[in-house]
């Protein structure tokens, strides 16, 4: 599809860039690099059916290639699609699995999936999305690929300054955008640009850092990044950024093959802005993006956390207990948390958390219902393979039947009696199935059939 630009766009980076500007604009009418990442959280996590012969340099996880969305690989949170230059975001960021990071516009996941993968399942990553919609579509997406530590928000940055005042250890703010540097990834964008839209999103982008200020405790990382070319929203921000916050500095991010220096002309002309770094799809093999790491002064404030009631009763514990010793070798009781009639692995249980609007927190292991406990499909996406009493293996058939809501009937009596079992496909457990008299009746849930 050719990408139609406009008059003013152009005229804007002729006058930025030259000559140059001509190779930007022939380099947005090229197809866009397809690229995707395996998710180390899970058992076996190469075992994937897409090669692995073109690996991103610098991501340990990265790979060229396109993915089916239908494939097993991706329903069972094994792979996930992302540009390969937005890959370099979290690298650059550097989690730790002792960490309290904040992903604070975090839809649709690409970045939290990625920062969650280098956590092993330890430390704190909060995840944000102010709109609605997305933050269903970013708690998804947490939940296919396993992840046990992540608290979903859907809050405007102002709500956490109220309760989360340097908190964080690490805050990535990968800002919404002009959205250039993905015009030829999604050719419609270009009908809402405009040079008044640049300025709206560069003024929008100053409150959001302002916030993401107040949220990082002393000695904190802040990786910024956006998808667009524009100076605006850009070097001329965190130029402003630096001289508001002059605790805040700049640290140089390693530059692989294509990228480049962020461009001080640009932005008041601040030498430190060369620290930073830029993608631009005639030199890169991605698409346009703009990242910088910074770090702030001081000695990390202590952090005194109260943790919240958990809600749960006596006869909760015995259900899930009863549960577990028929259908499972291991069973932890930690960080428990009961809301409404949902069991929760929380992934916190600070009290400052209470008020906001939480889509997700931790991994949900099930439901109470009449005199028993449900479980729910994430914990089975979270599971290991070898703390289930019982896996079992899906032909092609059976699994194609399966996602369509058909159950799976059995022909012999199989040699386990337990009712609740892992299902799997290619060695990949996706979902639980509900075993009964040589039959294996589908609980996979309707949002997700095919």
């Amino acid at each position: 599809m050719k990408v139609d630009l406009s008059q003013d766009f152009k005229t804007k980076y002729r006058n930025l860039m030259g000559d140059r500007a001509d190779k930007l604009f022939a380099a947005i009418q090229e197809d866009s690099q397809e690229a995707f990442r395996l998710n180390p959280l899970k058992a076996n996590f190469q075992n994937v059916s897409y090669s692995l012969e073109r690996p991103i340099e610098y991501s340990p996880i990265g790979y060229y290639g396109e993915i089916n969305g239908n494939s097993i690989d991706h329903l069972s949170g094994y792979v996930y699609s992302q540009e390969p230059s937005a890959m370099y975001v979290t690298e650059i960021l550097d989690p730790q699995e002792n960490n309290k990071i904040l992903d604070l516009c975090a839809a649709p996941g690409s970045k939290t999936t990625y920062i969650a993968s280098k956590m092993a399942s330890q430390g704190l990553l909060v995840s944000n999305e102010i709109n609605a919609k997305r933050a269903k579509v970013l708690s998804s997406n947490i939940e296919r690929m396993g992840i046990t530590n992540t608290i979903v928000t859907n809050n405007s940055p102002k709500d956490f300054e109220k309760k989360l005042g340097q908190y964080f250890d690490k805050i990535l703010v990968d800002a919404p955008c002009s959205g250039e540097g993905m015009f030829r990834k999604d050719p419609d964008s270009v009908q809402y640009w405009s040079l008044d839209y640049v300025e709206q999103c560069a003024n929008r982008q100053r409150h959001i850092l302002d916030s993401a200020y107040k949220l990082l405790n002393n000695g904190g990382t802040f990786v910024y990044s956006t998808c667009t070319f524009s100076p605006e929203e850009n070097e001329q921000n965190i130029d402003w950024f630096l001289d508001k916050y002059p605790d805040m500095h700049l640290v140089l991010v390693k530059k692989y093959a294509g990228m480049e220096d962020g461009r001080p002309e640009w932005g008041n002309n601040n030498s430190e802005l060369t620290k930073a770094l830029r993608m631009f799809p005639d030199q890169f093999n991605g698409e346009g993006h703009f990242m910088c790491k910074m770090v702030k002064d001081g000695e990390p404030a202590a952090i005194k956390e109260r943790q919240i009631n958990n809600g749960i009763k006596k006869d909760d514990t015995k259900f899930v207990q009863k549960f577990a010793k028929a259908n499972l070798k291991t069973l932890s009781e930690n960080n428990w948390l009961k809301i409404n009639d949902f069991l929760y692995q929380a992934a916190s249980l600070d009290s400052r958390f209470k008020g906001l609007h939480i889509l997700r927190n931790g991994l949900k292991l099930g439901e109470f219902k009449k005199n028993r406990f449900e479980p729910d499909i994430a914990w089975i996406l979270a599971i290991k393979p070898d703390e289930l009493n019982t896996v079992f293996e899906l032909d092609q058939t059976q699994f194609e039947k399966y996602l369509h809501g058909e159950s799976v009937i059995l022909t012999s009596k199989p040699d386990f009696d337990n009712k609740w079992i892992g299902l799997a496909y290619q060695d990949k457990l996706f979902s639980w199935g509900r075993y009964s008299n040589q039959q294996i009746k589908n609980v996979y849930p309707k949002g997700l059939r095919r």
